[in-house]
């Protein structure tokens, strides 16, 4: 295959992914500002139950990435992503009905677990040789990015006329679309043969044991917590300056920004340089953080525009690198220990932050930088290459 172009194939299969994990993100971010004031309208809430209907989504993801991948490598990527879209779908209905607070915790955990992203990133390993798996990931990235460019504009615009359980069934609806695009327009998969399930059992502990898998695994974990880190951090910085609805104004052009960022990320890790730009990407998010002790809205709008340009590398570049660990017998299961690592860095994140803000905010900002700088001195330092086992 011409290693400058997709075949139209390829470039059909990728959009297909990329729509439907776009659609999730969208639905994610579209009402996650509103959530906080909306669960003190249901009976029973607490701040306590609040914040863990916010975090739930995240803790199920975790524990169901690995069940997800591994259920792909024995019934095939389709009807399995199939399935966690449906479980999606009726996370969102469930969560535009609920009217307290414990039926609420549970529609957010059914949104976690339909864990679909190790089987799309499996799915993507399958189907795009390696020497191509840089770019299509940075595809469906750009589309995540787009979706979340226009979750941040659209949110507060479209809340003007529709309430947040409205906002749910919305959400619900452009799911309902990617399920039946990914139902009629790609074809079945074929089942992993069961010889190679039978050496799956013991690949997987040698892929457990690879150095370079084991570092791109504590990268992404790393990269997470920044995310979710930063998305605590910023909002309480921006706050008097900009309010909950004027977020878009910082979030929007830096996403924007961080998508055409990506795809040059993606273009020299193709090349070779794969160590140099994960590494990078976590120093640029580490230059960025040092704007967050200053008051002035313009640094700290830089240091957004700089975080999102590495978080939206990394998120490309070590995915990538995992589906390049793995073969294809196994790659749904080890895809989905990678990402069970990464919504953990999530749940710890959020956690940690929020209790050493309460403490002093400069210990947030301050562990926010050694943990970037930390990812960036283990992926330059430690000889992380890629593998190119198929």
């Amino acid at each position: 295959m011409n290693s400058a172009s997709f075949t139209k194939n390829e470039i059909k299969f990728l959009l297909s992914i990329g729509s439907a994990l776009a659609l999730r993100q969208l639905g994610l971010l579209m009402v996650m500002p509103f959530l906080a004031v909306y669960g003190r309208e249901l009976t029973h809430s607490t701040p306590g139950l609040i914040g863990l209907a916010l975090g739930i989504y995240g803790l199920s993801q975790a524990i169901f990435q690995i069940p997800f991948g591994h259920w792909s490598d024995r019934l095939g990527r389709k009807p399995v992503m199939l399935f966690g879209l449906l479980i999606l779908i009726l996370g969102f209905i469930l969560a535009s009905l609920a009217k307290d607070i414990y039926l609420f915790i549970f529609a957010r955990t059914l949104q976690g677990s339909g864990a679909i992203m190790a089987v799309a990133y499996a799915w993507v390993g399958d189907k795009i040789a390696g020497q191509q798996r840089n770019k299509g990931m940075s595809i469906i990235s750009m589309l995540v990015g787009i979706s979340a460019t226009l979750a941040f504009i659209g949110g507060p615009i479209i809340h003007r006329w529709l309430t947040v359980p409205h906002l749910f069934l919305l959400c619900a609806l452009l799911t309902i679309f990617a399920w039946l695009y990914i139902l009629l327009s790609l074809e079945n998969d074929k089942k992993i043969e069961s010889s190679a399930l039978t050496a799956e059992k013991t690949d997987f502990r040698r892929y457990l044991s690879d150095k370079n898998l084991v570092k791109i695994t504590i990268a992404g974990f790393f990269n997470n917590y920044i995310l979710v880190s930063q998305f605590f951090i910023i909002p309480l910085l921006l706050e008097s300056s900009l309010g909950t609805e004027g977020l878009w104004k910082v979030f929007a052009p830096a996403t924007i920004i961080a998508v055409f960022t990506m795809r040059i990320g993606a273009k020299y890790a193709d090349a070779g340089y794969f160590p140099q730009m994960s590494a990078l990407a976590f120093a640029i998010i580490t230059i960025g953080g040092v704007t967050y002790f200053s008051a002035n809205p313009l640094l700290i709008t830089i240091g957004v525009v700089l975080f999102m340009s590495g978080y939206m590398c990394l998120v490309t570049l070590l995915p990538t690198s995992v589906t390049k660990l793995s073969q294809k017998g196994n790659r749904g299961t080890v895809t989905g220990f990678f990402n069970t690592c990464q919504f953990i860095g999530s749940f710890v994140g959020g956690s940690l932050t929020g209790l050493l803000w309460g403490i002093n905010p400069i210990y947030s900002i301050s562990l926010l930088l050694i943990i970037s700088t930390v990812g960036a001195i283990l992926c330059r330092y430690s000889n992380l290459k890629e593998s190119t086992v198929q």
